[in-house]
């Protein structure tokens, strides 16, 4: 069985999108967040919603955990998925659908997905890990064009196990903007409302 998550999830941040787009604007009010269970602190637009659930891949649950937020159209979002020392070998395959169910609603071949190199700090830590950013434009939903900017992370915690993170930036491109090529959707998910969440992210 694949990975109940995915669709679920992806489809659970579409609908608070287009939510958002009729709700008041709120304004950003940057704070650190620090997640002991999921053992990271980021940086989050205003205070995160907890959300904690189960899936199950091949057949094992693991758990998961969701810190979102939703800032004006913009939806942040960190996901933890708890990987137990004796089911590591699994985390590949784990990613692997996580990756397909965001890929397969976004605007690409599937096989060719465009990455930008990056990099995260653990906490602490003046080092710098390479990583890999995709900035995707997704299909439409209810006639709102949308962009993502989501990476994939895996750290192994000595005595918690292995965490993989899905960090990611869903938002609505203006409808009175021209067609999106690669360097506006670039800019449009680095700004100064997008760079400071994926720079401030430092696992433990």
């Amino acid at each position: 069985m694949g990975l109940g998550l995915s669709k679920s999830l992806v489809s659970l941040l579409q609908l608070g999108l287009v939510l958002s787009l009729c709700a008041c604007t709120p304004q950003y009010d940057w704070r650190t967040v620090r997640a002991e269970q999921q053992a990271y602190t980021a940086l989050f637009p205003a205070k995160p919603q907890h959300l904690e659930r189960q899936i199950n891949y091949l057949g094992t649950n693991f758990n998961q955990a969701l810190e979102v937020v939703k800032v004006a159209d913009n939806i942040y979002s960190i996901t933890t998925i708890q990987v137990p020392p004796n089911l590591i070998s699994s985390a590949t395959g784990l990613i692997a659908q996580l990756k397909q169910a965001i890929f397969s609603q976004a605007l690409l071949d599937i096989a060719q997905p465009t990455a930008i190199e990056g990099f995260y700090k653990l906490a602490n830590s003046p080092i710098r890990i390479p990583t890999e950013d995709y900035f995707l434009l997704m299909k439409p939903i209810y006639g709102v064009n949308r962009v993502m900017r989501v990476r994939w992370i895996m750290r192994n915690t000595p005595g918690l196990g292995l965490q993989i993170y899905q960090q990611s930036l869903l938002m609505p491109f203006p409808k009175n903007s021209d067609s999106i090529n690669s360097v506006a959707l670039l800019s449009y998910l680095d700004d100064d409302n997008a760079s400071p969440f994926f720079a401030d992210f430092h696992p433990d």
